[in-house]
This record gives structure tokens, C-alpha cells and sequence, in this order.
């Protein structure tokens, strides 16, 4: 016969998953939320272009990134090759539309990325302006589906749609989320002008100074040959960045 305390034992384990699994709508928001006002590393990347017949096409990039309290800050510099170099300061702030500015070592002055660019293709990538925002958790419609196992995780799937007051290329944004560590694992963008899907598939998940982050994000449209690769060369969890790495200037400096 089971002994009562080991019943009352296994009532308890049950009793806790099914308190872990009960994650609400607000709840995952609210933590994906939280994780982004806490941005604050330094990133040392290679995008690349996968042609269908294996040829690449590497461009280097230095991505640094803070939440401040009025917002985020994203910084790229292209380094190199040298006729791809260019800079790109991007702003989602707290309250307020977001905005791309880019300029190139030696420019007599930098210019805003109006938003109907923002959706061009980056450096000859699938990847876009936009996706450098992943502005979508800030959109005004969210809604939780159910839970799906991707591969050896189980996620918490959330689908992200604009609302009137959301400018962006995509129709909806559906992310599929490590439900410990909140982190993307795949992410489904669907074009609002064509109804294509851009599929996001994120390797290498690994945890740095509490911080959770991918070393490669795979970028391909369904249906569509060849891909596009975001690769983390090596990066800085927490260099505590102030707005000076920020400074509307730099996107000129020679």
C-alpha cells in the first residue's frame, strides 16, 4: 500500500507542474518584457548570406545594445568588407515610435531610415531593418497559444500582431519560447504585402551572467532557396553601456 506521505508527496510534484504550466497571457509578456528592459551586451558578428548552391557571402558586424530608461539603443557598425561599411543607430523608446538612423565614416551628416525602407533587405541578407528591432512584444495585440514541444524544449508559443499604432512590415510575428529561460527558440514572421513566412531558427542557447542569449539565428523565407545567418563571433553580457556608446555622432566619425 502507498504510505499517505508518499501520496501527499506525489500530490505536491502534480500540483507544482501544473502551477509551472499555468502561465497566463500577462505572464509571458511581462517576463519578455522584463528581460528586454534589462538589454545591456556587446556583440562581435558575422552575417551571412547561404546561396542555394553553397556559396557565402560574409559581412562583419559590432552590435552593441542597452536599455535605458526611456528605451532601448541598438548601435551596428559594418567593418568590413570595406564597401559595406556603414553604421545604424536604432531607437525603440518606451513611449513613441521607433526610429533608424544610418550614416558612413566621413558623411557630413547621418539620415533618418524612413519607414517604408524598413522592410529592405539587410546587406543582402533575409534579414531586414526591422528584424534588428524585434519590437514585436510591444505591439498591442498578443495572444498565447498552446504549449508545443520543439525538440527536446517545451515553449510557450506567442503570436504578435501590429496594431494601428504598430508600423511594421509583417502581418504577424509568432515566437516560440523556452519556457524556463524565456528565450526564442524558432520565430514565424509572416509579410503582410505577399503572405510569405520567414522562419527564424535560433542554435546554441546558452546562459552567460544570468543572461540567456543564441550564438546563431538562421533566417530563411519558406519555399525559397538558400538562407541567412547572424552568427555571434564572441560578445560581453553586462559592460554596463552609457549613452555616450550611443552618441548620434559616431555614425559619422571618420
Amino acid at each position: 500500500m502507498v504510505s499517505v506521505s508518499l501520496r501527499r508527496l506525489v500530490s505536491i510534484l502534480l500540483f507544482s507542474a501544473a502551477l509551472v504550466s499555468a502561465a497566463t497571457q500577462e505572464d509571458v509578456v511581462s517576463r519578455l518584457l522584463a528581460l528586454r528592459s534589462a538589454t545591456d551586451y556587446t556583440a562581435s558578428a558575422r552575417l551571412v548570406r547561404v546561396e542555394a548552391s553553397g556559396e557565402r557571402r560574409n559581412t562583419s558586424i559590432a552590435i552593441r545594445a542597452h536599455a535605458f530608461p526611456d528605451g532601448l539603443r541598438i548601435f551596428c557598425d559594418v567593418t568590413t568588407p570595406p564597401t559595406a561599411r556603414a553604421r545604424l543607430l536604432l531607437i525603440v523608446p518606451s513611449q513613441g515610435n521607433a526610429s533608424i538612423r544610418i550614416g558612413h565614416p566621413g558623411d557630413p551628416s547621418s539620415q533618418t531610415l524612413s519607414r517604408d525602407r524598413w522592410g529592405e533587405s539587410l546587406l543582402g541578407t533575409d534579414f531586414t531593418y526591422e528584424d534588428l528591432l524585434e519590437s514585436d512584444v510591444l505591439w498591442q495585440r498578443q495572444t498565447l497559444l498552446p504549449e508545443e514541444q520543439y525538440g527536446v524544449r517545451t515553449c510557450a508559443v506567442l503570436r504578435s500582431e501590429p496594431g494601428p499604432g504598430d508600423h511594421s512590415q509583417y502581418a504577424s510575428v509568432t515566437s516560440w519560447l523556452d519556457r524556463d529561460a524565456y528565450q526564442k527558440v524558432k520565430v514565424e514572421k509572416v509579410l503582410k504585402t505577399s503572405g510569405e513566412v520567414k522562419v527564424f531558427t535560433y542554435y546554441g542557447l546558452r546562459q552567460v551572467k544570468g543572461v540567456w542569449s543564441a550564438s546563431q539565428i538562421e533566417c530563411k523565407v519558406k519555399g525559397k532557396p538558400g538562407s541567412s545567418l547572424l552568427i555571434i563571433n564572441r560578445g560581453a553580457e553586462k559592460p554596463h553601456l552609457d549613452r555616450t556608446a550611443f552618441d548620434p555622432a559616431l555614425l559619422i566619425k571618420p
